[in-house]
């Protein structure tokens, strides 16, 4: 793979291959264990921290620590109707899964793995929101 740096102003900007294929029947993966689309969930006590980020007396945002009080877990109600539809996953606070409910219809239809915290290692995608993966793209 030949990777180029771009310099633009201060910032770099890799341009790289990825490659796309479209997938054999793959079932979506179930939920974590502790991850929950209905908001009062994580207030129950679980030991979630929450917030409500517009003002409008709802939770739409949750944080859950390790016993070190080191980010583990996020989830957030995007579009404010009760329901998370974006969740983070941190090993040792570095992000390296995010999952997305991009309908919000429940169900988890896309899933974002990455590197380093910043960077696409891949994607997985439920494109017709059948509960089956039908696409994945790879970033190398």
């Amino acid at each position: 793979m030949r990777i180029a740096r771009v310099l633009i102003g201060a910032s770099v900007i890799l341009i790289g291959t990825f490659s796309v294929y479209a997938t054999g029947p793959q079932r979506a993966r179930p939920l974590a264990s502790d991850q929950h689309f209905e908001v009062e969930a994580y207030s129950n006590g679980a030991g979630w921290i929450v917030g409500d980020t517009n003002g409008d007396g709802r939770i739409d945002y949750a944080l859950k620590l390790n016993d070190v009080f080191r980010k583990e877990m996020e989830a957030v109600d995007t579009n404010h109707d009760g329901r998370m539809d974006n969740f983070y996953f941190y090993r040792n606070e570095v992000l390296v899964r995010e999952e997305i409910d991009s309908n919000h219809d429940g169900r988890i239809d896309l899933w974002v793995f990455l590197t380093g915290g910043i960077y696409i290692e891949r994607y997985e995608r439920d494109t017709n929101h059948d509960g089956v993966i039908d696409l994945v793209r790879r970033y190398d």
